[in-house]
């Protein structure tokens, strides 16, 4: 049999679901998700190997119709490179409800053009009926004229196996791109970053997610456990004094649930040490978007 591979973005509006869809196409868990909007930041490469195919999938950020600081504009770059230089073929996925107008034109905007469009309707399992996942792919097909419709549960697994199948017949005919043993093309240290941004996601609210940065500053592999340092910049003073808490508990419990993170995802041990920092309006800076891996 003809050995087939291609790239397959992931794209859609902020929250849909996307890197809980990546996670469950891959059978494991590689990218990090939260409730709230704007989780994903960078193009995250999730490898999905067969004998016969490998579908590498691409994690988009959610799309932004305008960005407000650099940082988001940056967000928007990552999402129309990945869809328009990339994608052999793409996955739309949207929640299941009716698209507002101007959602629906800027996603059928960035949809690639030539190249196989799937659409998947997520969250079926807690839309309001079917009636209204039915009326949700209607209303998107009518404008972006998907090659295929799927009604989707990211988080439960409903509908992802026949999605995954459908991506893995449209790849097109080529030779792997990556060995066959891989995963992603990012290294311990990158993931060990997100699942850090991951867990301040899950523990703080407000601005504060948004306001952080990490920054892996060493990562160290020993024969019993992995050490990993990093800092978190935040751009306020205020900022750093929420996310360290009365008598550092709050740092202690994101130190925590990071560390089991990254040990969860590596399967070693590891001692993770953090460090925050102010660095004043980081997300209007280029030199610190750069810095921290935003801009090129």
């Amino acid at each position: 049999m003809e050995h087939r591979a291609g790239f397959v973005s992931i794209l859609g509006l902020p929250n849909a679901g996307k890197s809980t869809l990546l996670n469950a196409l891959l059978g494991r868990r590689l990218s990090g998700v939260s409730p709230k909007p704007q989780t994903t930041r960078h193009r995250i490469l999730g490898i999905l190997n067969t004998e016969e195919t490998q579908a590498v999938f691409v994690d988009t950020p959610g799309w932004l119709e305008k960005a407000s600081d650099l940082l988001q504009e940056a967000l928007r770059t990552e999402s129309k490179r990945a869809a328009r230089e990339d994608a052999d073929l793409a996955i739309l996925v949207v929640d299941p409800k009716k698209p507002k107008p101007d959602e629906a034109a800027a996603l059928a905007r960035l949809a690639p053009r030539g190249r196989p469009l799937l659409l998947a309707v997520n969250k079926c399992d807690i839309a309001r009926d079917q009636a209204a996942v039915d009326e949700a792919a209607a209303a998107w097909t009518a404008v972006i004229s998907p090659s295929a419709v799927f009604r989707v549960s990211a988080l439960k697994g409903a509908g992802v196996a026949e999605l995954r199948a459908e991506v893995q017949r449209l790849l097109p005919p080529s030779p792997p791109f990556y060995d066959k043993d891989q995963l992603s093309d990012r290294w311990e240290r990158f993931f060990a970053s997100e699942f850090v941004r991951e867990q301040i996601f899950a523990l703080y609210s407000a601005e504060i997610p948004h306001a952080c940065a990490v920054v892996i500053e060493e990562y160290k592999e020993t024969p019993r456990r992995d050490l990993v340092w990093a800092t978190i910049h935040v751009e306020r003073e205020s900022q750093k004094g929420i996310l360290i808490g009365k008598g550092g508990d709050s740092l202690r419990k994101l130190t925590e649930r990071a560390q089991a993170a990254i040990e969860s995802f590596t399967g070693r041990n590891a001692v993770l040490e953090l460090w925050v920092k102010v660095r004043k309006d980081w997300r209007k800076d280029p030199r610190a978007l750069k810095e921290f891996g935003y801009l090129d």
